[in-house]
């Protein structure tokens, strides 16, 4: 996602746009690398929706994602989806929650990782159902949805962007979606609103943000350059391939969100006591 918005930037800027990966330690060292940088506009980071959960997760962070990152854009939201192996005998939501009741001790679901939306999401839905679910953490989702397959987990919990293909492929079945709206690709599978559960309605979101204290000017040029790229139908269309909604919402809506998110982010963390180790 970054290296098509980065190609398109370039073109439009006229000047080289460099991407460069920042992983590990849940992404805050690609975050603080930022948020250290020169506030000129410049240097910009493309984070996740982890950058609000994290605060809740990991004490003493080097940088305060309020004060020290200024947001530009919402690029697009995501959702995530609890997926059973194909040949799993529950259709629904209600029957995933019903064959775990009956059979106490004998079922697990994973994620792609400790602390992750999908965990939280997860811990969620297994207190909220009166579930005795055992969480099994993967570094990615590929790794867990491969374990699903396999028959090693009752169900998974990834990100729509990962799970979509292998349902389409007949390799997963789909219960249940985050977030207020159904995906076209999978118009049958409904929310968890509509299944019955609340508190599944915040969706994932992919954003840019620059160092606290560039320049509005520089925060706004960059924000309409880059909303206008991913609203282009041959972004957007890659987007939606991806499973993921543009929103291109602009940096103070961004930020009202980002606060709001944040909050109920650290409830659903605290209520379930929810670590990133």
């Amino acid at each position: 996602m970054t290296r098509l918005i980065g190609a398109q930037l370039s073109a439009s800027l006229k000047q080289p746009v460099v991407v460069e990966n920042r992983p590990g330690a849940s992404g805050t060292i690609g975050a603080d690398a930022v948020a250290k940088s020169s506030a000129d506009g410049y240097t910009a980071l493309v984070g996740v929706t982890s950058l609000i959960q994290t605060p809740y997760l990991i004490p003493r962070l080097p940088y305060d994602i309020f004060k020290d990152l200024s947001p530009v854009l919402m690029l697009a939201r995501g959702a995530n989806i609890v997926v059973v192996p194909a040949d799993s005998p529950v259709n629904t939501l209600q029957e995933f929650v019903s064959m775990v009741k009956a059979n106490p001790g004998k079922h697990n679901y994973g994620t792609y990782g400790n602390g992750t939306t999908a965990h939280i999401f997860g811990d969620s839905f297994n207190r909220q159902a009166g579930m005795d679910l055992v969480h099994v953490p993967f570094k990615s989702s590929s790794q867990m949805l491969a374990a699903v397959i396999g028959g090693q987990l009752s169900a998974g919990f990834p990100d729509a962007a990962s799970a979509l293909p292998q349902v389409a492929a007949g390799k997963l079945k789909a219960l249940a979606i985050t977030g207020n709206q159904r995906y076209k690709a999978i118009a049958n599978v409904p929310t968890f609103a509509e299944a019955g559960f609340k508190g599944f309605e915040l969706y994932g979101w992919y954003g840019v943000f620059v160092p606290a204290g560039t320049p509005r000017a520089n925060i706004d040029k960059l924000s309409a350059e880059i909303a206008h790229i991913v609203r282009t139908p041959e972004v957007a269309s890659r987007f939606e391939d991806l499973g993921l909604f543009v929103t291109a919402t602009g940096p103070d809506a961004f930020a009202a969100e980002m606060r709001a998110d944040s909050q109920v982010w650290g409830r659903a963390i605290r209520a379930g006591n929810i670590r990133a180790e």
